[in-house]
């Protein structure tokens, strides 16, 4: 693992990734806990869960809202998807060893599917959250600083570009994202409540 961690290069060390390190005598400890980066994931990823496991039946989950065009299930799926291509980038990069580069490694947000059991099912969007759950809390400081590329659709002609990254400024995105589509679902179950 530390072969492979050296292929990827620190871009630099920020506070906001850690809660707890200190150093002695110049040496970087580990955190006790997780980053902060990751428990606001994990913090965000569980107010979704607790959405999911309250709508009655997969009808709710799966009806579009007239306040948002789209369903419950959708705007879970698409959150969800956000963290699953980031952490598919983690997985490609494990499987390749040190054979991998940073470049080699891009995160593509815009490749998704639509109409997948996650979006359609509360049984599956449950699961697939604890997955990522599971997965993020195995992340390290370390796998944080881990540089990586992003490539975003710029405008709707299709056209993309890519960007340097690192893993934990990307995990921040993916949280910060889920945060507005909660917000969305939370208004979607209001309008779906008091309309059943």
């Amino acid at each position: 693992r530390m072969m492979l961690l050296r292929r990827f290069p620190r871009p630099f060390r920020c506070g906001c990734f850690s809660t707890s390190s200190s150093t002695t005598n110049g040496a970087l400890q580990q955190p006790a806990q997780p980053s902060q980066v990751v428990a606001a994931a994990l913090t965000v990823l569980g107010q979704t869960q607790s959405v999911v496991k309250t709508l009655k039946n997969d009808d709710i989950f799966r009806t579009k809202s007239a306040l948002t065009d789209s369903s419950i299930g959708g705007h879970v799926r698409h959150s969800l998807d956000h963290f699953d291509r980031l952490l598919s980038s983690r997985r490609d990069i494990e499987k390749g060893g040190i054979l991998m580069d940073n470049s080699a490694v891009v995160v593509q947000y815009d490749v998704r599917q639509r109409n997948t059991a996650v979006e359609n099912y509360r049984e599956a969007a449950d699961k697939a959250i604890d997955q990522l759950r599971e997965e993020l809390e195995t992340l390290d400081q370390l796998d944080l600083q881990g540089g990586l590329r992003c490539e975003f659709m710029m405008a709707g002609d299709g056209n993309s570009e890519e960007f340097n990254s690192f893993l934990g400024r990307e995990l921040f995105f993916c949280a910060h994202h889920a945060i507005h589509h909660n917000m969305i679902i939370k208004v979607a179950n209001g309008s779906s409540s008091s309309s059943s």
